[in-house]
């Protein structure tokens, strides 16, 4: 008998078992995620125009078309602004938050800013987590004109991959910067009441980066740019009005990975802005 082949043959063997099985543990990782990229989340602030096409006119709204921007791009979170809910002119019957966070497989929260057309308007959060805590403010004007706006922040506070956070959604006034200084200052003392979380603002200022006024929200939250792209409107965008922004917390916490605007020209007269976020 030899020995010496028997032991060679013997290592060989060993050899070969060893990284038969290191093959098998790097295909059993793979296949059960263990190679996955690290968390993110994605934010989206759309304002709908209670989902009436802009080339339909007032008076026809297409939710469904509403449902699948949402749906084409898969977002997590969504601050949604102008927002119907049993109004005569998008149907009385139907509450547009509800109607989207169904098509969506998403949970929503609604937040009244007037009444409007027999029914209520405002604003609205879809999220893909559940909601854990769900509140609604108004913002008041003070101008004195008379086709000055109220306007809604809802806020939700929910658990995510990237951890606990707060989300909110606001349309600021489109007439005056009388009105939009004085509701910035009231959507800083609700940004002040998040402040132990980190906070994501999606809105329409109604008001472009290079307006003083928009500096007043830096005391809570970080700009997203200067340069930012246009947002509306949809078909021709030649000025943005629509923004992401985080709290200083949550610039801190977060990394921003992407930061764009959807093409998407029929469904608003706003661009869908999305933003990408993980862990710093």
């Amino acid at each position: 008998m030899n020995l010496n082949f028997t032991w060679i043959e013997l290592v060989r063997k060993g050899v070969f078992l060893v990284k038969t099985v290191g093959l098998v543990i790097a295909m059993f990782h793979s296949a059960f995620g263990q190679s996955k990229g690290p968390e993110t989340l994605k934010v989206m602030s759309y304002n709908i125009r209670i989902a009436s096409p802009p080339s339909k006119g007032w008076g026809y709204t297409d939710l469904p078309a509403t449902a699948e921007v949402i749906n084409r791009v898969k977002p997590d979170l969504v601050a949604l602004q102008e927002v119907d809910a049993f109004t005569d002119r998008s149907g009385k019957g139907v509450d547009q938050a509800r109607e989207l966070g169904t098509r969506t497989g998403l949970y929503y929260h609604f937040a009244k800013a007037i009444d409007r057309s027999n029914g209520d308007y405002g604003v609205a959060i879809l999220s893909r987590f559940p909601i854990i805590k769900a509140e609604s403010y108004r913002l008041s004007v003070v101008s004195g004109h008379p086709e000055a706006e109220v306007r809604a922040v809802a806020a939700v506070t929910v658990k995510t991959p990237l951890g606990k956070l707060v989300f909110l959604s606001a349309h600021l006034d489109h007439l005056s910067d009388q009105d939009r200084a004085h509701q910035i200052g009231q959507l800083n003392e609700i940004l002040r009441k998040y402040r132990t979380l980190p906070v994501i603002l999606g809105a329409d200022l109604n008001t472009t980066p290079s307006n003083p006024v928009i500096n007043g929200l830096i005391r809570y939250l970080e700009k997203p740019c200067t340069d930012c792209e246009w947002t509306f409107p949809a078909d021709r965008p030649n000025r943005t009005l629509d923004y992401l922004m985080l709290s200083k917390k949550a610039s801190r916490q977060f990394k921003r990975l992407t930061y764009a605007t959807v093409n998407e020209t029929y469904a608003s007269d706003h661009l869908p802005l999305m933003m990408e976020l993980s862990l710093n």
